[in-house]
């Protein structure tokens, strides 16, 4: 539960961020859900502007993220049920955001995944 109220405060924090901020905004910033027919749970990332984020499988916390973004995504992703950060996952991603719609292709296994914008 208190992993939930986190990923509440942190996407308000992030939102209001977006909101009141007049300096640029990356569009990859927010909480995004995999489009239903790619899988069976119910899946979010959350990129904020720190550089971290989450991913939610099916309304808990799984993985922590840490973040870096030039020509590619580098997303590294620490499962938090290991406790240890040291054992990570990295993976390399090219990116394209479409308006509400964020595709994220993997470099190494060519593997597309498409997401929404979350919306309350």
């Amino acid at each position: 539960m208190k992993k939930n109220l986190l990923f509440v405060f942190a996407s308000a924090v992030v939102a209001c961020i977006m909101s009141c901020s007049d300096s640029k905004v990356n569009p990859l910033w927010g909480m995004w859900t995999l489009q239903s027919e790619q899988s069976g749970a119910k899946t979010e990332i959350m990129f904020t502007d720190d550089y971290t984020g989450f991913v939610i499988v099916d309304e808990d916390v799984k993985y922590e993220t840490s973040w870096q973004q030039d020509s590619v995504l580098r997303v590294n992703y620490f499962e938090m049920s290991t406790g240890k950060k040291g054992l990570g996952v990295r993976r390399t991603y090219s990116v394209d955001v479409d308006g509400d719609i964020l595709t994220l292709k993997d470099i190494e296994s060519g593997e597309v995944s498409k997401y929404s914008r979350f919306v309350e």
